[in-house]
């Protein structure tokens, strides 16, 4: 169970965290709510990516989390197999294949980024996120640009692989996949 307690955290003159609590149980929790209410903030802490003011996040442990962005952040120059190598320990880079089939990139493994549409580059994303493993993962909007046929079929297969998973999305085929849904709105942050 992760505990988010009494966050605070501003940039600037913008409050973006006051006091906000939340509790997350194990399993995959959706995170919903307009753009620019604090969802990606929220992640960030959780990451520890970026520090609060004050309050305090048990439960996740940031060296053995997996953060999802929402740029693909891939490397222009390694194709779409090195992608995964890379971030693989050296006994698990003949699994390279595995985390492509997971996105449905069966056959992509050569291609550069700059030859995969948006939603491809965002499965890769994914993939490479997902193949780093951890006890957790953070994804801010996994499947944008991504059809609801194929996010469904993903979903399952990140299902399976009982992690539990927080997921920052607008997209309803992700919400009702997904085990809880927390509605938030700001900022300042706040569930509705």
């Amino acid at each position: 169970m992760i505990k988010l307690q009494d966050l605070t955290l501003r940039y600037g003159d913008k409050l973006v965290l006051d006091r906000f609590s939340l509790e997350i149980p194990d399993g995959l929790t959706a995170l919903s709510g307009p753009s620019g209410c604090g969802k990606t903030t929220l992640l960030r802490v959780m990451a520890g990516l970026t520090r609060p003011e004050s309050g305090t996040v048990s439960g996740v442990d940031p060296a053995r989390t997996a953060f999802l962005f929402q740029e693909d952040r891939l490397l222009p120059w390694r194709t779409a197999e090195q992608q995964i190598t890379d971030i693989l320990p050296r006994s698990g880079r003949g699994e390279a294949g595995r985390w492509l089939a997971f996105a449905e990139l069966t056959g992509e493994g050569g291609a550069y980024p700059a030859a995969l549409s948006g939603g491809m580059a965002r499965r890769l994303a994914l993939a490479r996120c997902a193949a780093l493993g951890g006890e957790l993962l953070l994804l801010d909007e996994p499947f944008a640009g991504v059809d609801p046929e194929r996010t469904a079929r993903i979903m399952s297969r990140l299902r399976a692989l009982n992690v539990p998973a927080v997921l920052a999305t607008h997209q309803p085929q992700v919400l009702s996949a997904c085990d809880r849904v927390v509605s938030l709105d700001g900022p300042p942050l706040r569930r509705v």
